[in-house]
């Protein structure tokens, strides 16, 4: 082949010229399936055309994509019906059911804005919160994603005023209040330090107490403030006041605060002891019962 035709047909293959036809890749195995994806795709169409746009969404994904011949159109197609679907499901107040279409649709505008819709829907439910803050964070919207953290700022305000109260209630148990505000400051990213330092400041005014109720109180705070040494501290404490009890013959209370302590042997213990000279006891009271009663059965002549 001589060097003026060999450079005739490298031109004739860069200018696509006839006779040299150049095959273009195709993920469509074959011409039928490229077919019957068209004619699906019309069918789509009609279906949307009369009104029944679940039905057009639905036949629009069936269809294989990679056969359709006008990718646009199908694309299109996909996208009108999600997004009138997403309509018809915020008019009905379905806010979450309309945020999913509109994501479909590729509406993120209406999709924020329904993030936004739910937010306000239900203020006070820290998961609808976390989805939107989620949401906008990986849709890269900064001042949409601040703006769902201001609201969990204003929570971890407001759980914290509520504990407050509660704290100053008979009970002093505030420990849900704390554990809210915990909640709402993971996603306000901001507020931890100063709830630790509340849990610990509890646990510090009820470590003084020698009840029960309020020593296990304090040792909840104390773990909640991140305090080991707090709840050493208690533990120390509970264990002097068991050793206390004990030496009263109160088993009971005694084998409680070895339970606060941690001993939990001890306590064990403790109690079987108890139970012991109880069931000792009773059956003495028995016996003493019996001999009273046929002592008075003989003096009456029974």
């Amino acid at each position: 082949m001589t060097r003026i035709t060999c450079w005739c047909l490298l031109c004739a293959v860069a200018l696509g010229l006839p006779g040299t036809p150049v095959q273009a890749d195709s993920l469509c195995a074959e011409k039928a399936l490229q077919t019957a994806a068209d004619a699906q795709l019309k069918k789509a169409e009609d279906l949307e055309r009369t009104g029944q746009l679940r039905e057009a969404y639905a036949a629009a994904v069936k269809l294989d994509g990679d056969c359709v011949s006008d990718v646009n159109r199908h694309d299109g197609l996909k996208q009108r019906t999600a997004k009138a679907i997403g309509v018809e499901e915020e008019k009905k107040a379905r806010l979450h059911e309309a945020f999913e279409w509109y994501v479909r649709a590729k509406a993120l505008a209406d999709a924020g804005r329904m993030q936004r819709k739910l937010v306000e829907a239900k203020p006070d439910d820290i998961n609808t919160l976390s989805h939107a803050i989620d949401y906008f964070s990986q849709q890269n919207d900064k001042a949409q994603e601040e703006a769902m953290r201001a609201q969990a700022r204003k929570k971890v305000e407001q759980a914290l005023a509520e504990e407050e109260k509660r704290f100053a209630s008979v009970t002093k148990d505030s420990l849900h209040e704390l554990g809210r505000a915990r909640d709402w400051a993971y996603y306000a990213k901001t507020g931890e330090d100063r709830i630790r330092a509340r849990a610990a400041q509890r646990g510090d005014t009820l470590a003084v107490e020698d009840g029960r109720t309020f020593l296990r109180l304090a040792m909840s705070y104390y773990e909640q403030a991140d305090r080991p040494d707090g709840v050493s501290k208690i533990r120390e404490k509970a264990r002097m006041l068991a050793k206390r009890h004990e030496a009263k013959g109160e088993g009971e209370v005694a084998a409680e605060f070895y339970s606060i302590a941690g001993d939990d042997k001890q306590a064990e213990t403790v109690q079987k002891q108890t139970e012991q000279r109880q069931a000792q006891a009773e059956e003495g009271r028995k016996k003493t019962f019996k001999k009273e009663q046929a002592d008075l059965e003989k003096a009456l002549g029974f």
